[in-house]
């Protein structure tokens, strides 16, 4: 049986899918929630094995989500379901955890079977995401200005989702000097927020994927 909740805060998908998984007979649908906080305070029985996330929720974005959903739920495997087909998107939600991302005009057959094989341990991709997320992993030229091995290591901290805080705390430096060495990876970078700079270190070969 796969035990799962639903993380969607459009009223209209929240009931369809929820109607259409509740007619599959190994799967359980634990709870629908349409925002992170509700999904975050909620007790869960038995815990899901699965997360079916929407990209956007009304009080965080994707890869944010995962994270604390993973904190929430260690054990549980999420899905992003989204009609989003942003490469920068798709790249930061897979960087943050994501096992799969489904878009939400794939059809009901093909949906539960990625779904069973994400709860199966196993991780999937529709074709058009798939063809996005290789598209965004080109390696383009960077600015000649390499990062410091300090900007690395902040760099990588910012890949797994850390807060400012815990990455201070990591590397025993001022939540004020990590602020200052996210301002030069973004100047180096080119880019000005977390996901950007993650997706364009995987592209140009700094951050390499599992």
């Amino acid at each position: 049986m796969i035990n799962l909740i639903i993380v969607e805060d459009n009223t209209h998908v929240q009931e369809r899918l929820s109607e259409l998984l509740r007619l599959v007979a190994d799967v359980k649908v634990g709870g629908l929630y349409a925002d992170l906080k509700s999904a975050v305070a909620a007790t869960v029985s038995p815990p899901p094995d699965l997360i079916v996330l929407d990209l956007k929720l009304p009080d965080v974005r994707g890869a944010e989500a995962i994270t604390a959903l993973t904190q929430k739920y260690p054990q549980a495997r999420i899905t992003i379901y989204t009609a989003y087909e942003n490469e920068t998107d798709i790249l930061s939600c897979m960087i943050a955890g994501a096992h799969g991302y489904i878009l939400k005009d794939t059809p009901d057959d093909r949906l539960i079977a990625e779904l069973r094989v994400i709860a199966q341990g196993g991780s999937t991709l529709t074709p058009r995401v798939a063809e996005k997320l290789l598209k965004q992993l080109t390696p383009p030229k960077l600015a000649d200005s390499a990062l410091s091995k300090r900007e690395l290591e902040v760099l990588n901290f910012i890949s797994l989702g850390l807060r400012y805080e815990d990455i201070a705390d990591e590397l025993d430096i001022s939540v004020h000097t990590v602020r200052h060495h996210i301002e030069k990876i973004y100047r180096k970078l080119d880019v000005t927020s977390r996901g950007q700079a993650v997706a364009q270190a995987v592209r140009s070969g700094i951050i390499k994927l599992d």
